[in-house]
């Protein structure tokens, strides 16, 4: 049975890197029919954050990623936090000093500095001498009786290669003498990360190791303890890094940030997690957008890919503008609800236009308010525009843009438009899409205009200020007689006051 797992430190709220390692294995467990297992490494008790275990499994709920044994699930080799597992890798160690593959060391603090400062002046490798490793049985038996302080390190091959296969890259060799003897057990009696995730990953019976390139590097000390204990090994696959598009290691700039944060700035979960599993792997061909369930039906390792995968903030947002709309308009409104009254973000929480949205919630039925989403559903990327896109259907008064009044209401015909404009509010009743169309086509004829365009872009600008947005005829239907009568009155003010500066 594939059993895969994702072993988070609460060390800090996970970033896009890390998330993507949780959702290959999720993805790996689904595809195979098995088992999907969430453990918490916090053996580095020193680094750890408050509500960082919070964040971990709050990030995996919002992208919809659930586990079958870990933190309050449980299941057959509980417990899964390792700060509760301290008995067995001192059993485990214990085990491979017997064995003569691990040994104790009582180099001080002070003696390892003087070593690699030795090894600095001399230009040698830096790394343990492996000194104690020459005391014998009695030796070290006699300084452990006085009360010495000691780690347990792992007793590397001295000569040699240390070979594994990495299902992504294929065989992979290291030389033993190159590798170092790694601290497995500290004196405290805590784990290093390399002894609690080798105990830990054979005994939950894990049969696939996937996370991130970057712990290539310590899988031939992995590979050495597996065989030291005679266990067998599961696959290992070393996910590619990601790099920005520029090439560069990925940062807070290219937008590697909490991956809560996305939510909070106004992503939806079916938008990042189908965009961070396109980091590094590809379900092939040209296929992009895909639902989770989709996305656990085409996982496959192969599908990995061994080059660097890119971090693009500007295609994250092209694909949430997607997912927005896909959204019913129902589902629309109590989306946008939803992130407007729980999102902390501290940017969008100063916008005017957010506490003018506050307002509308409570002034407007929320047959406008839904009405006013969806025209605007088309255009924005995150769920945070909302605000600004729909902001002159909600104020009794429009502020009229410089260069886009200047540019569309200074044309000598314009006072005389609006008029036409307001002539036709007063016969109109029902309002909707058609019936808003003619009203500017009548103005059109009435004024012997060239384009319909010479109507449209001016009363466009006064309705909204702007010289952009969603169809202006749905526009005109949805604000109403009222709402349009007084701007276009205000937009012949402006237009007025124009044309006298300009002559």
């Amino acid at each position: 049975m594939v059993r895969v797992r994702y072993a988070p430190s609460p060390t800090g709220s996970p970033h896009v890197g890390n998330i993507r390692t949780a959702l290959f294995n999720y993805l790996m467990a689904r595809k195979h029919g098995g088992v999907f297992i969430v453990r918490i490494e916090d053996t580095d008790q020193t680094r750890q954050v408050d509500d960082a275990l919070d964040d971990i499994l709050e990030s995996l709920r919002w992208l919809g990623i659930t586990w079958d044994e870990g933190p309050e699930v449980e299941g057959p080799y509980a417990p899964y936090f390792q700060s509760q597992r301290l008995k067995i890798y001192k059993q485990v160690c214990e085990e491979l000093i017997k064995k003569g593959s691990a040994y104790r060391c009582f180099c001080t603090p002070e003696d390892l500095e003087k070593m690699r400062e030795y090894q600095r002046i001399n230009k040698l490798p830096q790394m343990y001498d492996r000194r104690c490793r020459k005391k014998t049985v009695n030796e070290a038996g006699n300084l452990v009786s006085k009360g010495i302080p000691y780690v347990i390190r792992l007793a590397m091959p001295l000569e040699g290669k240390i070979v594994f296969e990495d299902a992504i890259r294929g065989r992979v060799e290291y030389e033993s003498s190159l590798v170092d003897d790694q601290v497995l057990l500290k004196s405290d009696g805590w784990p290093t990360y390399h002894l609690a995730n080798v105990v830990d990953d054979y005994l939950m019976k894990v049969s696939h190791v996937i996370r991130g390139e970057e712990w290539i590097s310590s899988t031939p000390k992995h590979v050495v303890l597996y065989d030291a204990m005679g266990w067998e090994k599961p696959t290992f696959v070393h996910a590619p890094v990601i790099k920005g598009p520029d090439g560069a290691k990925l940062s807070k700039r290219h937008g590697d940030t909490r991956c809560l944060d996305y939510r909070e700035k106004g992503y939806l979960s079916e938008a990042v997690a189908n965009f961070i599993a396109l980091i590094g792997w590809s379900p092939g061909g040209d296929r992009e957008l895909m639902t989770l369930k989709e996305m656990e039906d085409l996982f496959s390792i192969e599908g990995i890919q061994p080059s660097a995968g890119v971090f693009d903030i500007t295609k994250l947002q092209w694909m949430n503008g997607h997912y927005i709309r896909q959204l019913t308009p129902e589902k629309l409104y109590e989306t946008v609800k939803e992130f407007h009254e729980k999102t902390k973000d501290e940017d969008y929480r100063k916008l005017q236009s957010q506490e003018i949205l506050t307002k509308a919630f409570e002034k407007y039925p929320k047959e406008y308010l839904v009405r006013a989403f969806v025209l605007e559903q088309e255009r924005v990327k995150l769920l945070s525009e909302f605000a600004d896109a729909c902001l002159f259907f909600f104020v009794d008064e429009v502020e009229i843009d410089k260069q886009a009044g200047e540019k569309w209401l200074s044309a000598d015909y314009v006072p005389q438009l609006l008029d036409v404009l307001m002539e036709q509010c007063e016969k109109q009743q029902d309002l909707n899409h058609d019936v808003c169309e003619s009203m500017i086509s009548v103005a059109v004829e009435k004024l012997g205009l060239e384009k319909r365009s010479m109507a449209i872009h001016p009363t466009r600008v006064a309705l909204t200020g702007r010289t952009f947005g969603p169809s202006l005829f749905d526009l005109m239907a949805l604000l109403g007689v009222e709402q349009m009568k007084k701007r276009f009155a205000k937009a012949k003010l402006f237009a007025e006051s124009l044309l006298s500066k300009s002559s």
